[in-house]
C-alpha cells in the first residue's frame, strides 16, 4: 500500500506558508516553533523537496515550495471548512468584508460564488464605503485601492489595477482605433472619484494634459461607466470594472494600450486574524488567477 500523504504536515506547511514564519505559525497553532519546523522537515523528507530556504535569520519559501502552497493551501482550507460546518450543526462562519463599491460590483460580487464553492462552510457579509475606512464596525477585512486609507494596519496588495480607453461603439461609428486628435474632439467621461485616469493616461503618451480634460464629470466610477455606455462620451477606466460590458459589446476599447494605474490592497484587525480570515485573505490573492 502507498504511504498516505502527511496531512498534517501539509496543514502547517500551509500556515508558515501564510504567516511566512515559522513562530508566527506556531503562535496561531498553539505549538510551538520547533513542533512546526519537524513537520515542515518531515514533509520535506516524503517529498524530497526543500520547502523554505532557511538562514539564521528569516526563512523564505522556495520555489517548490510556493508551488505546492498554491495547489494546496485552498484545497485545505475547502476540507477544515467543511469540518467547521459539520461541528457548527450546519451553522456557516461569517466573515465581514469592507470595500469600495465600485470594486465590490465589478469585481469582488461576481467571484464570491466561487468562494463558496471553495469553502461551504462560510459566508461573507459584504458592506460598502469608500474612503478612509471605519474601525467601528465588526469587519474582518478591508479592501481599499488607496493603502493611506487603511489607517496604518498592516496591508497586502493582491490585485494590479491596468486602464483602457473606451467608448460606445456607436459614437465612434465603429472604429475600432482613433487617434489622439480624434480623441481631443470627442466628449471625455470621469468619475471625480478617480480623478488620476486622464492624467496617467495623458503621461503614458506624452500628452499635454491640458488638452484632453474630463467634459463630463459624476460623483463615482459606476455613474461615469453607465454614461460612458449611452454613448455620452469616451472614458479611461479599469479592465476590472468593464469586462462584461466589452465581452457583450456595450463598449469597445479604442487602442490596445492597458496602462497601470494602481492597485487593490486588503488589511485586516490582528485581534481578527483567524482561520477563517486566512481563508479569504488567501482565496483573495489567487482569486484574479482562476
Amino acid at each position: 500500500m502507498a504511504a498516505r500523504p502527511p496531512l498534517n504536515a501539509i496543514f502547517v506547511f500551509c500556515e508558515a506558508a501564510r504567516c511566512g514564519s515559522f513562530k508566527l505559525a506556531a503562535q496561531k497553532l498553539c505549538v510551538t516553533p520547533g513542533a512546526v519546523s519537524r513537520q515542515i522537515r518531515a514533509l520535506e523528507d516524503y517529498l524530497g523537496q526543500s520547502l523554505f530556504d532557511r538562514s539564521p535569520h528569516a526563512i523564505r519559501i522556495s520555489r517548490k515550495g510556493q508551488l505546492l502552497y498554491d495547489r494546496v493551501a485552498n484545497k485545505m482550507a475547502s476540507i477544515q471548512s467543511e469540518v467547521d460546518l459539520m461541528r457548527g450543526g450546519g451553522r456557516k462562519t461569517v466573515i465581514r468584508v469592507d470595500a469600495g463599491v465600485t470594486l465590490a460590483m465589478h469585481w469582488l460580487i461576481p467571484r464570491l460564488s466561487r468562494f463558496s464553492d471553495e469553502h461551504p462552510g462560510m459566508q461573507v457579509q459584504l458592506t460598502t464605503s469608500d474612503g478612509t475606512i471605519d474601525l467601528s464596525p465588526p469587519v474582518d477585512v478591508f479592501i481599499r485601492r488607496d493603502p493611506a486609507e487603511l489607517r496604518g494596519l498592516p496591508s497586502r496588495a493582491f490585485l494590479d489595477e491596468f486602464s483602457v480607453l473606451v467608448a460606445n461603439p456607436a459614437l465612434v461609428g465603429g472604429k475600432p482605433k482613433l487617434s489622439h486628435r480624434e480623441i481631443a474632439r470627442l466628449p471625455r467621461v470621469a468619475a471625480r472619484s478617480r480623478q488620476d485616469l486622464w492624467p496617467q493616461w495623458c503621461a503614458h503618451h506624452g500628452l499635454e494634459e491640458a488638452d484632453y480634460r474630463p467634459t463630463l464629470e459624476f460623483d463615482n466610477t459606476v455613474l461615469a461607466i453607465q454614461a460612458t455606455s449611452q454613448a455620452l462620451g469616451v472614458m479611461v477606466v479599469p479592465t476590472l470594472f468593464v469586462g462584461g460590458l466589452l465581452d457583450s459589446r456595450l463598449l469597445s476599447t479604442l487602442e490596445s494600450i492597458r496602462i497601470r494605474t494602481g492597485s487593490y490592497s486588503y488589511a485586516t484587525r490582528t485581534q481578527r486574524d483567524s482561520r477563517r480570515v486566512s481563508a479569504f485573505t488567501d482565496w483573495l490573492q489567487q482569486a484574479e488567477r482562476r
